[in-house]
């Protein structure tokens, strides 16, 4: 540890040693939204606060619930889906860290072992990126908040780089993946085709129970509404940027048939997915519009995310 102490003091000593911060604040997302694939310069972290999601890294879907969070390291791309019957709120911070270092060699956050990394149980994390907030959007411009931030920022890489650690020796313990992770990676690879639970029982040795009952514990969501919600999010998509058909669309996302995925559809976002479409025309609803304010008492004014 006092190597890490060392480390870290060298670092922030150093005139070279920079936290660009672009963004940072506590955000509610409606019902069913959807924030295209993109990515940028920043290192994002997200923590759920209520409600859950699913977060496109890549090609990879990855559930998210409360408590969750969510490192994804700059230039990977990265998409937002929100779950259809609740809000979700996060606490997110987007940042640059130039002149870094040595910190790599404590600290697992700076390694970069993975693209993403997505760890549970992070309350902790959650009340330093709070806190990170609230001294972001101070009105203090002054080297006081500079310091704050610094200070803040390293008490969020050590808690991070613990839970990092801890993950890492996880997945050690039990090998590549649990069988409800498997489950998960194999509807990620085959949403758009016919699954059965009954049938997933059988291909990982557990019954159709244990997967309905596990998998709401892991990601938030009952295994069909995982399934909707990326069929949906995958239909929306297909809506905004191409000219096909309901039908083609319904057969391309695995509805089966356009009747079931209009019901689906509406039921998920309250409108068919004709009116879905003019609605979006000519638009791409991809900016943040409002954001929580720190208000006079010290708490956050939680605004209402508008789309458009």
């Amino acid at each position: 540890m006092n190597l890490l102490k060392d480390n870290i003091i060298e670092m922030m000593a150093q005139d070279c040693f920079e936290i660009k911060v672009r963004n940072a604040g506590v955000f509610r997302f409606p019902p069913a939204y959807r924030f295209e694939m993109h990515n940028h310069r920043e290192i994002e972290i997200d923590y759920i606060n209520s409600g859950s999601c699913i977060m496109g890294m890549g090609e990879t879907y990855v559930p998210m619930k409360r408590g969750d969070c969510m490192i994804v390291y700059a230039g990977v791309p990265h998409k937002f889906i929100v779950e259809s019957k609740e809000n979700c709120r996060i606490t997110q911070l987007e940042f640059e860290v130039k002149g870094a270092g040595k910190a790599d060699r404590e600290l697992r956050f700076f390694q970069k072992k993975a693209s993403y990394y997505r760890l549970e149980g992070c309350e902790i994390s959650q009340r330093y990126m709070e806190s990170l907030c609230r001294i972001y959007r101070d009105n203090d411009e002054g080297q006081k908040k500079e310091v704050l931030l610094l200070l803040g920022f390293f008490q969020l890489f050590v808690e991070l780089s613990e839970k990092i650690r801890g993950l890492e020796c996880e997945k050690q313990k039990r090998g590549k993946a649990g069988k409800i992770s498997r489950v998960v990676s194999y509807i990620n690879e085959n949403w758009n085709q016919e699954i059965n639970i009954e049938e997933l029982a059988k291909r990982y040795e557990v019954s159709s129970r244990y997967i309905r009952k596990c998998f709401q514990q892991e990601t938030g969501v009952s295994c069909q509404r995982y399934i909707c919600t990326l069929r949906v999010g995958k239909a929306k998509e297909l809506l905004w940027f191409t000219s096909k058909s309901v039908t083609e669309i319904a057969l391309e996302t695995g509805f089966g048939s356009t009747q079931y995925f209009c019901r689906v559809f509406q039921n998920y976002t309250e409108m068919t997915p004709l009116e879905y479409r003019n609605l979006w025309k000519g638009q791409k609803a991809q900016e943040l519009c409002t954001e929580q304010l720190e208000n006079a008492s010290g708490s956050f004014a939680e605004g209402k995310f508008k789309m458009g």
